[in-house]
């Protein structure tokens, strides 16, 4: 028989384990809040890559309207933006659906021979490093081709 006046040498264990238990499940959770973080950057990340497309793109689809002033589609990022591009310079450094930081990272469009177009759109998401969008195509004026 056991003295009532000692504790068995069993004592607190159980105590123990639950501390030990809530200790791994505490960063299990931590765990999950930091992937859960992690996603929502990627996912954002991943928008300003398909808006930065879908500018590119429509930017290209004016040009294919209008070749005849295709040479008035060309920007190298500083100084007054051209009267055809002005609109979708707007849109994609200040307008609602607008990239971060292409205000300051302006989009650049440059014409080369033969009607080689390149559409460069540069941004940098909040507390990121600057990312870049290039299209490069080749707007020909023979409507047969």
């Amino acid at each position: 028989m056991t003295n009532p006046g000692t504790r068995p040498s069993q004592g607190g264990v159980a105590l123990l384990e639950v501390l030990i238990a809530i200790l791994i499940v505490s960063f299990g959770i931590l765990g999950i809040i930091g992937l859960q973080a992690n996603s929502i950057a990627l996912t954002s990340d991943a928008r300003y890559r398909v808006d930065a497309g879908a500018f590119a793109e429509r930017l290209i689809a004016e040009m294919w309207v209008d070749p005849i002033n295709l040479a008035n589609y060309a920007y190298g990022g500083s100084g007054a933006v051209p009267g055809p591009l002005a609109a979708w310079y707007a849109n994609v450094t200040t307008g609602s659906g607008a990239l971060p930081g292409a205000d300051t990272f302006k989009p650049t469009v440059t014409i080369g021979a033969d009607n080689l177009v390149t559409v460069t759109i540069r941004w940098s998401p909040p507390g990121g490093t600057v990312h870049n969008h290039v299209v490069v195509a080749n707007i020909n004026q023979n409507p047969e081709n």
